[in-house]
C-alpha cells in the first residue's frame, strides 16, 4: 500500500473516515437525506451540547441507517470519559459500515488501554478488501503504527516491529514520514534490546524532530544497553533539558510515556 505525503493524507483520511457527509448524495425526501441534513445543522453548534445531541437523535430517528448521525453522536462521550456510553452509540456505526469506523473505535480502545480489543479492532480492519490508510483523530499517527505499539504493549516486541517496520516501508520517501514515526519502532527495538538497530533507527528520528525528549532517552537505554555510558549518559541530559523545555514537542499517543524521573534514575544507575 503506497502513500503520498502525510500532509495530504491527513487532509485525505479526515474528509474520508470521519469528515462532514454530502448529503446531495441521498435521494431527496429519503430518510438518509434527512438525517444528513439534521446532522449538518447538528455540527453547527458547541459539540456534546444539548441542541446538537438533541439534533443527532432527531437524526437517528428519521434515518437510523445513516451511520454518520451514530458516529458525530459518539465523539463527546469519548472525549468526556464514558466509554461504554460512547460504545454504545458507536457500535452501531461501525455494524453499518465498519470500513469507516472500526479505527476510530480501535483508536479510543487504545486511548483506554484496552489493547487487546484495539489490536482485534485492527486486525478486522486490515482484513477487510477495501481497508485504506487512516490515521489517529488528530492525523499524528498512521493507525498501523498504533497497531505495532499495541502488540508490543501486550509482550509481543516481534510482532510489533514486524508491523510498524512493514508499515514505514510503504512510505515513498523520507517526506512520508510523522513526526515521531522512527521513535516509535526505536523504543520496540530498545525494548527487546536489539540495541544497534535502536540507536540506527533513533538517530534517523532525531534528523526529522530533534525536540523528542522520550528519544533521547531511549538512545541514551541504547547505549546503555551496550556499555557505552559516557555516550548513554550524554543523552539522557539531552533528554532531561529538553523534558525542561515547554516548548518542546509533545509525542502524542507514543505508547511508552517517558517521565523526568524516569531519566533521572537511568542517570543515577550509571554512577552504580
Amino acid at each position: 500500500m503506497k502513500v503520498i505525503t502525510c500532509q495530504i493524507l491527513f487532509i485525505i483520511i479526515s474528509t474520508i473516515g470521519y469528515g462532514q457527509v454530502n448529503c446531495y448524495i441521498f435521494p431527496e425526501g429519503s430518510g438518509e437525506r434527512q438525517a444528513c441534513e439534521l446532522c449538518d445543522k447538528a455540527i453547527k453548534y458547541p459539540q456534546g451540547s444539548k441542541e446538537s445531541q438533541q439534533l443527532f437523535d432527531e437524526a437517528i430517528a428519521i434515518g437510523p441507517k445513516f451511520a454518520w448521525a451514530y458516529y458525530e453522536k459518539s465523539v463527546p462521550y469519548f472525549k468526556r470519559g464514558f466509554l461504554l456510553e460512547g460504545l454504545d452509540i458507536l457500535n452501531e456505526a461501525i455494524r453499518l459500515k465498519p470500513l469507516e469506523y472500526l479505527c476510530y473505535r480501535a483508536y479510543w480502545y487504545w486511548q483506554y488501554r484496552n489493547y487487546k480489543l484495539c489490536i482485534q479492532d485492527l486486525e478486522t480492519y486490515y482484513n477487510l478488501p477495501k481497508a485504506y490508510i487512516q490515521f489517529t483523530p488528530g492525523g499524528e499517527k498512521d493507525m498501523r503504527i498504533i497497531l505495532g505499539l499495541a502488540y508490543a504493549r501486550t509482550g509481543n516486541y516481534s510482532k510489533g516491529i514486524e508491523t510498524i517496520s512493514e508499515c514505514l516501508n510503504t512510505y515513498d520517501s523520507e517526506n512520508d514520514f510523522g513526526f515521531a514515526d522512527y521513535h516509535s519502532l526505536g523504543i520496540l527495538y530498545v525494548k527487546s534490546k536489539q540495541y544497534d538497530k535502536a540507536i540506527e533507527v533513533l538517530k534517523k528520528q532525531l534528523l526529522i524532530n530533534e525536540d523528542i525528549a522520550d528519544s533521547y532517552y531511549y538512545l541514551g537505554l541504547a547505549y546503555k544497553g551496550k556499555q557505552n555510558k559516557e555516550e548513554a549518559k550524554r543523552q539522557f541530559e539531552k533528554a532531561i533539558l529538553k523534558l525542561n523545555d515547554i516548548g518542546r514537542y509533545y509525542n502524542a499517543n507514543a505508547g511508552f510515556r517517558v517521565y523526568l524521573s524516569d531519566v533521572i534514575e537511568a542517570v543515577n544507575t550509571l554512577q552504580k
